[in-house]
């Protein structure tokens, strides 16, 4: 045998020894997988992921996904994604997702949106379709004491230019509440408001509440205005009603007064009438004296004032039987007799 041939034999002996090495190192599957879906990977790149044990047959398909979706992201993006622990079949799916949609997202804006937690589907629906949202009742007071109640509907749609922002539509409510609190608060009378409910939503937009926010607002509408409480009035209820009270406590106090002033002229009244009984009772001791000391004109006297209060007293009840009239006296009475 010459050394021709054992040249050749040893040529195919390490060919077959490097191919016996090349594929038990390579990856097969994964390389005719990218080879046949017009993704190709060297084989020194597939045998590299392997000595640094990444998952391979992920990652290809995972980078064949991007390709055929067109998604512009890298091999090299694949697996620093992998090496942060990120789920990139995700991320892959999101941008995709945007694509389809098309949203103008760069690839950076998105990797943050990603990493802050947004669920991607959540928000190309949030993009593609506008969000409607409602205030409670906003109360505040006009200048004449009269409370407004108003309630604003808000569509709002996301701001591309601040997918970053983490203020979001909480923050938009609360600036609204704000800029329509001060509108009405400015309003000296409270009919004007009823007569242009407008300007509530002019409030809005002129306070530019949507400023650096995530959403910006497509319209702000009044859903409704009403009336609440009239300060003014309860207050005039509140004077009218302590007036009141002081007036029936000062006719109070006179109906007291009276009451103490009749009490007292009923006990001079009964002190009077006792001292004419006991000056009645001295009547009989004087008669006996005068009757004693021969006195009789002085008794005669006395029963000419008993007849005359006697016949007083005959007189006043025929004229109650009689029943004269209030202007008629009992002189008249005589007068006519």
């Amino acid at each position: 045998m010459n050394g021709g041939y054992i040249a050749l034999i040893v040529i195919a002996s390490l060919l077959v020894i490097f191919f016996i090495l090349l594929f038990s190192l390579l990856p097969v599957k994964s390389y005719f997988i990218a080879l046949f879906s017009k993704c190709h990977i060297s084989s020194r790149r597939l045998v590299t992921m392997r000595f640094r044990k990444l998952p391979v047959f992920d990652i290809v398909n995972a980078y064949i996904t991007a390709r055929r979706g067109n998604a512009g992201i890298s091999l090299d993006e694949i697996e620093n994604l992998h090496a942060t622990d990120i789920d990139y079949n995700r991320f892959i799916e999101g941008i995709i997702a945007c694509k389809n949609a098309k949203l103008d997202i760069d690839l950076e804006t998105y990797k943050k949106l990603f990493l802050s937690g947004k669920d991607i589907h959540t928000f190309i629906h949030e993009c593609l379709n506008s969000k409607i949202i409602e205030t409670n009742y906003i109360t505040a007071m006009c200048v004449d004491l009269q409370e407004i109640n108003a309630k604003i509907k808000l569509t709002l749609k996301v701001n591309m230019k601040n997918l970053l922002s983490s203020v979001n539509d909480e923050t938009i409510l609360a600036r609204v509440n704000e800029s329509v609190m001060s509108m009405i608060a400015s309003i000296k009378d409270h009919k004007f408001i009823l007569q242009n409910p407008e300007i509530l939503a002019k409030a809005i937009y002129d306070a530019e509440v949507d400023n650096g926010n995530f959403y910006e607002i497509v319209s702000a509408d009044v859903m409704d205005v009403n009336l609440g409480n009239n300060i003014a009035l309860r207050k005039e209820k509140e004077l009218i009603e302590k007036n009141r009270v002081i007036e029936q406590n000062r006719l109070e106090a006179r109906r007291l007064t009276a009451v103490a002033v009749e009490q007292e002229m009923k006990a001079r009244t009964e002190e009077m009438k006792a001292k004419l009984i006991e000056k009645e009772m001295e009547v009989p001791e004087s008669l006996t004296k005068a009757i004693n000391e021969g006195q009789f004109d002085k008794l005669t006297d006395f029963y000419k004032v008993q007849n005359l209060r006697a016949d007083t007293e005959m007189r006043n009840r025929l004229a109650g039987g009689l029943g004269l009239n209030e202007n008629e006296t009992s002189e008249d009475f005589d007068d006519e007799d």
